[in-house]
């Protein structure tokens, strides 16, 4: 039973590496990144637009029409600066039972000025729910978005933010995108087929879906492949926010392979805490002097570790990787991290902290600040222990961590190291 680590790109870094007493094959260093953009965003140029009927939303990218459409809405304005409501310290959260009802408890308790409602109520008592549990944590203090909209976007993000904040008919606007709600179920089954090929999942003797050891953590990849198993049964039976949170257990599990290779120093240094690691690899004389390490590539700090973890497992004590069980409400914490970080540093200094081809994009090259984050071996390796996708850019890494501190605040199983908070507050990150 071979296991051949894959790769996808971001969610939730690999925060441990466990070691136990059972028997686990040897993990191949050789992987190939899939792209899986879950809690992701794409902060691209400012296009506005109507949807079908009264309806609107920002599209990024979208066709012709729609940018036609845009300059439709130019001249008016208002609708964003009318009446500021104040947030409550806490507000309690319960599912509307019609969209109007979910449309109002927006507005009069999170200060949402436009609502799409052609969004599913699901949908809609998602967002409010992810939106109130920020305010929650925060007190009140947050600025939450002014625009829900419901815009299909071609890549598989659930929802993005539009950087033009400061629209007076819009606001600041956060888009979930229609296209993958519609086809999430698809999504899943297309995932379950990669890992099944990636040799990251298979089918056992009865027929059912199974991980390889390495990729199985106890209670959480437990519940993750029942999950997997009833959808593959009866996919029809999970509702639009069942599949959203399959969506993000995916990417909890897949995304820490990422940070396993991406900075496996770190992954070394708590590999080396695990009880009895450093007696077995002292008695294969494979033992390593860190400070000799660090100096190291990351490629060659990445061969290192997968030697040592494959030392262990032929020593017959079991590694595998820990990961928690996704969150729902991670991509709205994530953007909401973005809106918080851009009206904390402008938006100047924010756009200077996006994506190298963002940077390339809007000013001809990449920023100093972009270019030192993703050059920088220190800053990449502590990056990827907020996550993988935090590791793209300044911007993703501040969104991620955002997330983080949201969900470990509300209960969640996060681990938030000291170096990934000195960076974070480095860029600014906004207090949570």
């Amino acid at each position: 039973m071979s296991i051949q680590p894959v790769s996808f790109a971001n969610a939730n870094s690999l925060n441990r590496i466990n070691f136990g007493n059972q028997d686990t094959q040897n993990i191949n260093p050789t992987y190939t990144t899939q792209p899986y953009p879950q809690d992701s965003v794409e902060l691209n140029d400012k296009k506005k637009g109507l949807s079908n009927g009264q309806k609107w939303g920002i599209g990024l990218g979208i066709a012709a029409a729609l940018t036609a459409t845009a300059l439709l809405l130019r001249g008016k304005v208002g609708a964003a600066q009318e009446e500021v409501v104040k947030l409550a310290e806490h507000i309690d959260f319960t599912p509307a039972k019609t969209t109007k009802e979910a449309i109002e408890f927006a507005k009069t308790k999170l200060g949402v000025k436009n609502y799409d409602d052609s969004m599913p109520l699901d949908v809609m008592n998602w967002v409010n729910e992810g939106l109130t549990n920020i305010n929650n944590v925060r007190k009140g203090k947050a600025k939450l978005f002014d625009t829900i909209g419901y815009v299909a976007h071609d890549d598989r993000d659930l929802a993005f933010m539009i950087t033009d904040i400061t629209n007076p008919k819009f606001g600041a606007i956060l888009n979930v995108n229609k296209k993958t709600f519609e086809n999430l179920g698809e999504y899943v089954k297309t995932d379950i087929q990669t890992l099944l090929n990636k040799k990251v999942l298979y089918k056992n003797k009865d027929g059912k879906l199974d991980l390889y050891p390495f990729y199985h953590c106890g209670e959480v990849s437990d519940n993750l492949l029942k999950t997997l198993n009833k959808f593959n049964e009866n996919p029809e039976s999970f509702s639009l926010i069942d599949k959203v949170k399959l969506y993000e257990d995916f990417a909890s599990m897949l995304n820490v392979t990422n940070a396993f290779y991406n900075a496996p120093y770190s992954k070394i240094q708590q590999l080396l805490k695990n009880e009895g690691v450093q007696e077995i690899l002292l008695a294969h004389s494979k033992l390593p002097d860190l400070k000799q390490l660090e100096k190291l590539s990351t490629g060659r700090q990445r061969n290192v570790l997968v030697d040592l973890v494959n030392t262990c497992l032929n020593s017959g004590d079991r590694i595998y990787v820990d990961y928690p069980s996704g969150n729902k409400f991670s991509i709205i914490y994530h953007e909401n991290g973005h809106l918080e970080h851009l009206i904390k540093i402008g938006e100047d200094k924010f756009l200077s902290m996006g994506k190298p081809e963002a940077c390339i994009k809007r000013f001809g090259k990449v920023s100093d600040i972009t270019n030192d984050f993703v050059n920088s071996k220190e800053k990449q390796q502590i990056a990827n222990r907020a996550s993988n996708y935090a590791a793209k850019s300044p911007v993703e890494f501040v969104a991620e961590t955002y997330r983080k501190l949201i969900n470990k605040a509300l209960g969640g199983d996060e681990t938030i190291p000291d170096d990934v908070m000195k960076l974070y507050n480095e860029y600014g990150g906004p207090a949570i």
